[in-house]
């Protein structure tokens, strides 16, 4: 079986997507020397890495196929609250039920979707 090693996510915008992915969800920068080429960010998985691209993505969340970026959080209610209170695009009135739990959708700048996951089980 394959090891998953690196989550590359395309980003139109280095400069907002470091924004986002650092001051909006949390993430460390791990290295930039590179940039604006592709930006490494701390992560307690797989290696997390922002790649320049030209264009923004057009998503069509929830119905098209896509890979989404899971992260797990312990409250999903505060955690729109916040999101909501820094204008994060977010793409859910209220938390979702899924099988495992409770979550929310936001838009990262270029139009990729991360899902925050309150799990249950």
């Amino acid at each position: 079986m394959a090891t998953l090693a690196v989550i590359t996510v395309n980003v139109h915008d280095m400069d907002q997507a470091v924004v986002f992915y650092t001051e909006h969800l949390g993430f460390g920068v791990r290295d930039a020397a590179a940039a604006p080429a592709y930006v490494e960010l701390e992560s307690q998985g797989p290696l997390l890495l922002l790649q320049q691209c030209e264009r923004p993505a057009k998503a069509d969340y929830p119905d098209g196929a896509c890979v989404l970026l899971n992260l797990a959080i312990d409250d999903v209610e505060a955690e729109l609250g916040r999101l909501r209170a820094i204008g994060a695009d977010v793409l859910h009135d209220k938390p979702q039920i899924c099988p495992v739990g409770r979550y929310i959708a936001v838009a990262d700048p270029s139009g990729n979707v991360v899902e925050l996951i309150e799990f249950t089980r």
